[in-house]
């Protein structure tokens, strides 16, 4: 009899513990990327915090993305209108977990990726939204470089409430994302940015130091000056407008 009850203890606890644990959905958008999305789902597999799901929402690409995703996600789905902010959107809206953490499908995530957004949310309920560190992971030792000497300027961003938050690196809670209506559709670009100013109306935002590595494939097309100045000057528009641009080459 004692033993029973050890075990039926035993297993309360875990219980408990189960239910107690953050369930974190993982939001991939992706169009025409064959060449890197298997390495972005290995590195979500093989996380040392599971997530509930990983759901890829593709932009009805033409050539294996689909294929690939099958073979590592819970879901694949089409979102014919082709831009972040809608693929983002539609597989949110299908996510369980009570976390939604975004990465894209050319990147990947350092291994407590997924535990350390869990860590941040399960510290303090008040927190609705939090962000993270974005390196490269196939740029040269000065596209590196200038990625590590943008991480103090992410932290300032953090200190004074105005995020430069990274659609590939970061996580909402769903209740909150639901709350804002989500992504706005009408943004082709800084739709990342607009999402953080909205949510953080309903509580607080977070840096965290949770690392993800995207393709350096945009800054080598464009280069240094005109990708500086795409960013710097399309942050000023929406900061000063609330618009952003519309127009951003597709890099593949």
């Amino acid at each position: 009899m004692k033993k029973d009850a050890n075990r039926n203890n035993k297993e309360m606890r875990t219980d408990k513990g189960e239910k107690s644990r953050l369930k974190i959905s993982v939001v991939v958008p992706a169009l025409n990327e064959e060449k890197y999305i298997e390495s972005c789902l290995k590195s979500l597999k093989s996380q040392s915090y599971k997530p509930l799901e990983i759901i890829v929402c593709d932009g009805n690409s033409e050539d294996r993305t689909r294929e690939i995703a099958r073979k590592y996600v819970d879901k694949v789905i089409i979102e014919k209108r082709r831009s972040a902010a809608a693929e983002r959107q539609k597989g949110a809206k299908i996510a369980k977990g009570d976390i939604i953490a975004f990465i894209d499908s050319d990147t990947i995530a350092e291994k407590d990726w997924l535990k350390k957004i869990a860590d941040a949310f399960s510290k303090d309920e008040k927190i609705v939204a939090v962000y993270g560190r974005v390196l490269m992971r196939d740029g040269s030792k000065m596209d590196n470089m200038l990625a590590k000497l943008f991480t103090p300027y992410i932290r300032f961003t953090d200190l004074i409430g105005k995020p430069a938050v990274a659609g590939m690196n970061m996580a909402v809670r769903k209740d909150a994302f639901n709350q804002i209506g989500g992504f706005n559709l009408d943004l082709k670009t800084a739709e990342d940015i607009d999402l953080f100013n909205r949510i953080k109306k309903k509580g607080k935002i977070r840096f965290v130091d949770a690392v993800t590595y995207t393709s350096a494939r945009r800054l080598k097309h464009w280069g240094y000056k005109k990708f500086f100045l795409f960013h710097a000057t399309n942050l000023i528009k929406y900061t000063l407008t609330g618009k952003s641009k519309q127009e951003y080459e597709d890099v593949r």
